[in-house]
């Protein structure tokens, strides 16, 4: 049996280097058009730009903003203000960052998105966009790369489409721009589902986004392993004129076009119908290895690139009335699995088919037995994501999720209503520690001798006879002071030693980010942490330590402060009496 604690909450977008994976943020099947359209390039604030919505009734809409942080440890704000009314402010909190609609990836590189739905307009529609930059205290850099703006124009009378726009903010780069990290990124895929509705397909258009590229270094975009795009005239010379520069800081000049200047942005059109496959994917390249010497060279790539969105749309003449088509998808980081502790489950319905605007029913069923049930709102977006928690109970288990079990809505394919998804619940971590006995680190630098003190001050004594009185007596002084004469203070010095600490997890799941806390004779003397401790594991460590010779109370503890949930909490401590030599 479940006892269960429904919580539904949006998805967090966390902070990573490498980037966030670009994931469907619309997608759908109707008569009309879908208007991607931006600009400008890199520039401060305020960052002012404009948008032409074509005529149709509008469905949805979204804006995306651009903004460089500088590095990923400063913080700040951005605030657009769309039509006349002011957005929310979001906050730009970096390696920090947990909001669902921020994604913030390399140093500092934002892609920032809101649901304008209700504001944009056919026609002229503006966004002035304002970030922290020049506050007080600020600092963020603020600029904005650009401002993109998607939206879905319904026409009755216009010819079908089928489309799936992907977001996210991934950070292709080579080695030496990922600072601490010793990794590469030098190419990202994207898959997408759309147009299995249609029965023809008389036109296919790939849209994309990028910053942060530079002209002059080469990058590469492929559609269904065909490189497109055409060679530009100022890189004809290298490398025999196979080099390709898409993101190049003009926008729509990638197939030969005149463009515009966009520094660190670009957007880009392809016509792409003669490559179309039945599962079609895009492949950004940061670069190539056009040499061949097994690495993409400084000038064979860019040094960091940022993919932000790619759109794929379909267009057909065809008259079928095309229906929903909904299907869920469901997932849960591995570490969320731990007995006894709510596990996040994150899942996202899809509708790739016809608009479907209604509340529909979800259902959750762990190995058969149905646990939860609840309401979520489709919009015409087509893309509903969420998540919930799960008290999750050690062992085997099987997940299932299905919408509209009640089959109230009329679908094309009621077969794909349900998704399943095998997941293994550990016992929690147990942490425990023990101590070894003391070894003395021995002092392996040379000791001045007495003797050796008193034979360097008679030579100087012998050397200038004229001061002999004063400076023998401070050569007396000095051998009374190195041979404990004046003073006995070896007594009183302390030595370094070496005390061997084990951490053990006899837990199944892992324990992250704990501390373990070593204590001579009840005052703490060090304090280490501990990134990740795998369940059945152990790792041992020797801590340094200064301390007279003698009798003292040696004592260490682990996670000291509770912050990691355990299956025993009473064996984090151990203590002994130990003799330093």
């Amino acid at each position: 049996m479940f006892s269960f604690l429904l919580l539904i909450f949006p998805v967090e977008a966390r902070y990573s280097y490498d980037g966030i994976p670009l994931t469907p943020d619309a997608q759908g099947t109707f008569r009309g058009e879908i208007y991607i359209d931006g600009g400008h390039g890199l520039s401060f604030t305020p960052y002012a730009q404009k948008f032409d919505v074509p005529e149709g009734a509008l469905r949805w809409a979204r804006l995306y903003i651009g903004v460089w942080g500088g590095t990923e440890n400063y913080e700040g704000w951005v605030q657009p203000e769309f039509n006349g009314q002011r957005l929310e402010k979001f906050q730009l909190a970096g390696a920090n960052d947990e909001n669902e609609d921020v994604y913030c990836a390399g140093h500092g590189v934002y892609w920032v998105s809101y649901d304008v739905s209700k504001l944009t307009k056919n026609g002229e529609n503006n966004v002035e966009i304002l970030t922290s930059s020049g506050e007080p205290g600020n600092k963020l850099d603020g600029r904005v790369y650009g401002a993109v703006l998607a939206a879905a124009c319904e026409d009755s009378k216009a010819p079908m489409v089928s489309y799936q726009l992907l977001s996210g903010n991934v950070n292709l780069h080579g080695k030496g721009w990922s600072g601490t990290l010793a990794n590469v990124n030098d190419r990202t895929d994207v898959n997408f589902s759309c147009g299995q509705a249609l029965n023809s397909k008389d036109a296919a258009k790939l849209s994309v986004v990028y910053l942060t590229g530079t002209r002059g270094l080469p990058n590469y975009l492929e559609f269904n392993g065909e490189m497109l795009g055409v060679p530009p005239e100022y890189l004809s010379e290298s490398y025999g004129g196979k080099a390709m520069d898409i993101a190049n800081e003009v926008c729509f000049d990638a197939c030969g076009g005149e463009g515009f200047s966009s520094s660190y942005f670009d957007i880009e059109y392809f016509e792409v119908l003669d490559y179309l496959q039945a599962d079609n994917s895009v492949s950004f390249l940061r670069g190539l290895d056009l040499d061949g010497d097994g690495e993409i060279g400084i000038q064979e790539g860019e040094d960091y690139l940022h993919p932000v969105l790619a759109a794929l749309v379909l267009t057909s003449k065809s008259t079928s009335s095309i229906l929903p088509d909904l299907y869920p998808e469901i997932t849960v980081q591995e570490q969320e699995l731990v007995d006894e502790i709510p596990a996040e489950i994150s899942f996202t319905i899809n509708n790739p088919g016809g608009i479907c605007e209604e509340n529909i029913t979800v259902s959750f069923r762990v190995d058969g037995s149905e646990v939860l049930t609840f309401p979520v709102r489709m919009e015409a977006s087509g893309v509903y994501r969420s998540a919930f928690s799960w008290p999750a109970v050690k062992g085997e288990h099987l997940l299932e999720l299905s919408v509209d079990p009640e089959d109230r809505i009329k679908e094309s394919d009621k077969e794909n209503n349900a998704c399943t998804l095998n997941v293994s619940v550990r016992s929690k971590p147990d942490l425990s520690v023990s101590l070894g006995e003391p070894v003395k680190i021995e002092d392996r630098e040379e000791t001045v001798s007495a003797s050796v003190i008193f034979l360097s001050f008679l030579s100087l004594f012998r050397v200038r006879r004229k001061k002999s009185l004063p400076l023998l007596l401070l050569a007396v002084l000095m051998i009374a002071v190195f041979s404990g004469c004046v003073e006995e203070t070896h007594a009183a010095e302390k030595a370094a030693y070496l005390i061997p600490v084990k951490i053990t997890n006899n837990g199944e799941a892992s324990a992250r980010d704990f501390d373990v806390n070593l204590y001579l004779d009840r005052k703490s003397v060090t304090v280490l942490n501990i990134p990740e401790l795998a369940g059945q594991n152990s790792i041992e460590d020797n801590i340094r330590v200064e301390a007279q010779k003698g009798e003292h109370t040696l004592s260490v503890k682990v996670d000291e402060h509770n912050n990691t949930i355990e299956s025993n909490e009473d064996n984090n401590e151990f203590e002994k009496s130990c003799y330093f030599t």
